[in-house]
């Protein structure tokens, strides 16, 4: 069947294609981070969701607001109670959901632990005066880049991790207290410093057979080149960040005595007097040893498996063909054996793929004569979920559209490229 090109389609598919003629002759590339994924930029803030989890704020397009979600994926949500600052504190319980951490031979979880003391660290905190949040209040799966959005949002004084460690033999007539603090940065290394002194003196009073490792004491973790292994510290540098391990939930007396809830009270006041004291004074700390490599991680704190509560509600966009743009878009799904809607969908994520190409040029809305006529007579109606909207009303801002007319521009792109030459390939998979 012959593909119906009128000019202004010509038009479109050359003002969007712009990006592509920009990738094949830029010298750079886009920098991301170890894994390929760019970091989330500072957040406009940030809403607490209807679970009360802290959803930073990414920005609003196209009307839309668009949020990081609990699994750290952007969604759309134009609810939520703005968060209001400035914050001294974001405390961490580590772990949470499947990754349980460290479990104790007394069936005690590390997950529920880290979250059991980060509520003591609060309520004393509090009490000194300090404005603290935590980055979650229950069992919750939420991965590292989360965590990080959340610091990276709020701008908060100082961020602890709080942590309960595993896997230590080595007996040792003292607690086996670690901290971890950013590499080469001073107020970091000073904050880790005084939340080993404070920890350390606090569980000194009791006597249990302590394991320990050669890391007792406050140091930083490395990986090459010279960067921080822990994403927590990697991912908030500008906030001094420290981790605390109080003590190895995998030596079952320590498992016992951390079990009574006197002691997390005292562990909790113990890091909450620590931070206080770095928020201040100038008091340097103690414990201090010489960074060290150690590439290898657990492989936790992924958003591997995470699912979101629902924060939107998925929404229905309509847009309107011709008969002869309508006969050339079935024509093309067909070709690519999916639906039309698919290919509508589809279309959205293509633009959204040109416009992350490494070296692209950045989109700019297209002029009034570029703008798609999506109100045809035959009408195809695509349901979006949150995340899918979040892409939708990128791209509309992206390109001065509304949703129906991106929808429309994406599909005019993929029909277009469906009926290039053979050897241009149309990726077969949809969008996630």
């Amino acid at each position: 069947m012959p593909v119906y090109r009128p000019p202004h389609v010509i038009a479109l598919v050359a003002a969007v294609l712009v990006v592509l003629a920009a990738t094949a002759t830029a010298s750079t590339a886009v920098g991301g981070d170890s894994n390929g994924s760019s970091q989330m930029a500072a957040a406009a803030g940030i809403v607490r969701g209807p679970d009360g989890a802290l959803l930073p704020v990414v920005g609003t397009f196209a009307g839309s607001q668009v949020v990081s979600s609990t699994c750290g994926q952007e969604v759309v949500y134009e609810g939520g109670i703005p968060l209001e600052g400035p914050i001294d504190v974001v405390l961490d319980p580590g772990h949470g959901g499947p990754e349980s951490g460290s479990v104790g031979s007394n069936g005690l979880v590390e997950r529920d632990v880290n979250l059991l003391v980060a509520l003591q660290v609060e309520t004393a905190l509090e009490e000194m005066g300090h404005s603290v949040v935590l980055t979650r209040r229950r069992d919750l799966h939420m991965p590292i880049r989360q965590r990080a959005n959340i610091v990276r949002a709020l701008q908060p004084r100082a961020f602890v991790s709080i942590h309960h460690n595993g896997g230590a033999v080595r007996r040792s007539d003292t607690p086996g207290t670690e901290t971890f603090h950013q590499v080469d940065d001073a107020e970091s290394r000073r904050l880790a410093g005084l939340l080993f002194e404070e920890v350390y003196a606090a569980f000194a009073d009791y006597w249990v057979p302590w394991v320990r490792t050669y890391h007792q004491g406050a140091s930083a973790r490395l990986r090459p080149p010279r960067t921080d292994t822990y994403g927590v510290l990697r991912l908030t540098r500008g906030t001094p960040a420290a981790i605390v391990e109080a003590l190895y939930l995998s030596n079952p007396p320590e498992a016992q005595l951390i079990a009574i809830p006197e002691v997390q009270q005292v562990e909790g006041h113990a890091i909450a007097a620590a931070i206080d004291r770095f928020l201040n004074s100038d008091d340097p700390g103690s414990g201090f040893k010489d960074p060290f490599y150690d590439p290898h991680t657990t492989g936790t704190g992924t958003a591997r498996g995470c699912v979101d509560q629902k924060y939107s509600e998925p929404t229905n966009i309509r847009t309107g063909f011709t008969a002869e743009e309508f006969a050339s878009l079935t024509a093309a799904a067909n070709h690519m054996g999916r639906s039309v809607d698919w290919l509508l969908k589809f279309g959205v994520y293509t633009l959204k793929f040109l416009g992350e190409l490494p070296g692209a040029a950045p989109i700019t809305p297209l002029e009034a004569e570029q703008r798609p006529d999506a109100y045809g007579p035959i009408a195809v109606t695509v349901e979006w979920d949150q995340a899918e909207q979040a892409v939708l009303v990128r791209m509309a801002e992206a390109y001065g559209l509304n949703r129906t007319e991106t929808q429309k521009l994406g599909a005019t792109l993929l029909v277009f490229l469906a009926n290039l030459p053979a050897e241009i390939t149309v990726p077969s998979d949809g969008p996630d």
